[in-house]
C-alpha cells in the first residue's frame, strides 16, 4: 500500500488531468490555497487512510462507493456549482483506491474493499506496483524499508505529475 505522499501525488496527477491545472505561483492567501483543486484533490487521495482511526482500514473508505459519495458531499456543499470539483475529487479518492489494489499487502484481508457497498468482497491485483508502507516501527529495517518506498513512490509518480501539469499548461497556451 502506498504512502501518503504517493496518495497525494495519484490526487495531483487526477486533478490536472481533469483541468484542475497546477497551482499557479502567485502569491495567495493561505485560505485559497486550501480551495485550489490540485490542494483538494491531494488532500481527497489521502483522505482513505482515515479508516486507520477507526480500525477498519481498507474496507468501506476504500471503495468507489466511498470515492462517489465523497464527489456528492462536494457538490453538496457547494451547491452544485462546482461540478468539475466534484469529478476531481471523486477520481482522486478513486485513485487511492487503485493505488492499494495495485500494492503490496501484507495485512490480512488482503486488498480492498473496492466495490462497496454492492459487495464487500475483498480485491487484491497481486501486482505489487507499489511496496507497503510498515506501520512496525519497532522492527530492524522499518525506516530504510519506507525511505525506499517512498522514494520508489516519487520516481513513479513525479514525473507523472510533471507530464501532465507541462501538457495541461501547454494545451492552455495561444496556439497550444
Amino acid at each position: 500500500m502506498p504512502s501518503p505522499l504517493g496518495h497525494a501525488l495519484g490526487g495531483v496527477i487526477c486533478a490536472v488531468l481533469l483541468g484542475g491545472g497546477p497551482p499557479s505561483v502567485p502569491r495567495r492567501p493561505f485560505g485559497q490555497w486550501l480551495r485550489h483543486p490540485v490542494v483538494v484533490a491531494s488532500l481527497a487521495a489521502v483522505v482513505p487512510d482515515l479508516d486507520f482511526l477507526w480500525g477498519r482500514h481498507n474496507m468501506e473508505t476504500h471503495s468507489l462507493g466511498a470515492a462517489v459519495l465523497a464527489g456528492l458531499v462536494v457538490l453538496a456543499i457547494t451547491g452544485g456549482r462546482r461540478r468539475r470539483l466534484a469529478l476531481i475529487v471523486t477520481v482522486a479518492w478513486a485513485s487511492h483506491v487503485l493505488f492499494d489494489w495495485l500494492g503490496s499487502d501484507d495485512t490480512p484481508p488482503l486488498g480492498v474493499m473496492a466495490l462497496w457497498p454492492v459487495s464487500s468482497a475483498f480485491y487484491f491485483a497481486n501486482a505489487f506496483v507499489f511496496e507497503a508502507i510498515s506501520r512496525r516501527y519497532w522492527l530492524a529495517g522499518f525506516w530504510a524499508h519506507n525511505l525506499w518506498a517512498v522514494l520508489t513512490e516519487v520516481v513513479m509518480l513525479a514525473p507523472i505529475a510533471a507530464a501532465a501539469a507541462a501538457w495541461r499548461t501547454r494545451s492552455r497556451l495561444p496556439g497550444g
